[in-house]
């Protein structure tokens, strides 16, 4: 269990650690590492660009593993996606050594399809067959305490290097990898065998299809989306606007700081915030709700002129966002029968890294207009979000009172 929690791990700072690094390594003129001379809009697009090279591949990649994963063992596909993040990791130390902008986006592929393999590692996790919903609970908290390590890990190390985060997750990714090797055994099944014509790289997006034709969850869903693409802007852009913008002039350690906060926020709302809430409130409610208040702490952030300020607005962005998206999928999981949990949790996941994939190039392009932009798109899609889920959440059968939300 320890190397399958380590594995999810690793991936979620994998997924985070670049975050703080795109303003040092293509905006900022003194430690600007690529496309030195070029235009702005330019270096924040790329920034963009970075980011979905990295969640677009999960997108098409999640549901392939998880299918080869069922013909041919959860450990060989385990174990080959820690090889691929541990080259991707180190490719990307390497390219930022090197300058060489194609072998970092090269290497955020590489790593962005190999760290599908966190739904391989839950159903793992699930074959254990002691207390499931333990083990699904500890995987999403191990998946959300990534997002607050990694920006913890950039803003230490990058003092040494900028190379030296990435070169930090290669070296814990090759731990997992060993504690693989020695310790994760899985019961033989005599039965398996690799058919490549049940494995469509398509899955990922074709199932969007499936949805749009489902009355009970094709408006929730598209909230849901939406919701998605304005807190990637969010995430990953607001670093630029801290270090950038013209009301503050943080650190990278400081930037470092506010999202560590905010992975704090992730953390206080799944393990407390939104379980005692959902004990009062219909899901519809305590999502719009969360969505609202996330707009308006977007809008905080860009009018704060103290760090501690920003830390405050980082705490509440992080609270009010998981108030929001746990109560979401609590609404979509009881909108389908018990037989299409799978379906519709897949979809989830397909949903955000969608969304997530959108949001990186949009904002990409609105950083090059000004730093301000990204976020300012980002409120204006989370307000429209809480909008459109008044009305969509409103179609079907929703409880009295939601019981307290189940572990994924």
């Amino acid at each position: 269990m320890i190397a399958l929690y380590l594995l999810i791990l690793v991936d979620s700072i994998s997924v985070s650690v670049v975050i703080p690094l795109l303003g040092p390594l293509l905006i900022d003129p003194e430690t600007q590492v690529f496309l030195i001379g070029s235009p702005l809009p330019l270096r924040s697009f790329v920034s963009g660009l970075l980011m979905a090279a990295y969640v677009f591949p999960m997108l098409y990649m999640a549901p392939v593993l998880g299918r080869l994963s069922d013909q041919v063992g959860r450990r060989k596909v385990l174990l080959g996606c820690g090889v691929g993040v541990f080259l991707g990791n180190l490719l990307a130390g390497v390219a930022i050594e090197e300058q060489a902008l194609a072998v970092l986006i090269f290497a955020r592929l590489v790593g962005g399809a190999t760290a599908a393999a966190q739904p391989t590692a839950q159903a793992a996790l699930v074959d254990l067959g002691t207390n499931k919903a333990r083990h699904l609970s500890f995987s999403l908290l191990f998946s959300s305490l990534g997002f607050v390590i990694g920006p913890v890990v950039a803003s230490s190390l990058s003092s040494y290097s900028l190379a030296g985060p990435f070169y930090f997750c290669a070296i814990l990714t090759a731990l997992a990898v060993v504690l693989l090797l020695l310790t994760y055994r899985e019961a033989p099944a005599p039965g398996r065998r690799l058919n490549w014509g049940a494995i469509s790289i398509f899955e990922g997006v074709s199932c969007f299809r499936d949805a749009a034709a489902d009355g009970a969850v094709r408006g929730i869903l598209g909230c849901f989306v939406l919701m998605q693409v304005a807190w990637g802007s969010f995430f990953i852009f607001v670093s630029v606007f801290l270090m950038e913008g013209p009301s503050l002039d943080l650190s990278l350690h400081q930037v470092g700081i506010f999202m560590s906060v905010m992975g704090v926020g992730f953390c206080l709302a799944n393990g407390l915030v939104q379980p005692f809430l959902a004990r009062f409130f219909q899901m519809r409610t305590l999502a719009v709700l969360g969505l609202a208040l996330n707009a308006a702490t977007m809008l905080a952030c860009l009018v704060m002129v103290r760090p501690y300020q920003e830390y405050v607005m980082a705490l509440v962005a992080g609270i009010t966002v998981n108030i929001a998206y746990p109560s979401i999928v609590t609404m979509l999981s009881d909108r389908v029968t018990g037989e299409r949990q799978g379906w519709i949790l897949g979809m989830v996941g397909s949903a955000a890294a969608m969304g997530w994939g959108v949001s990186s190039l949009l904002s990409g392009a609105l950083g090059g207009l000004g730093h301000a932009l990204p976020v300012v798109a980002a409120a204006a899609l989370m307000g429209m979000a809480a909008l459109a889920m008044m009305s969509a959440g409103s179609r079907g059968s929703d409880a009295a009172k939601s019981v307290p939300q189940k572990p994924l």
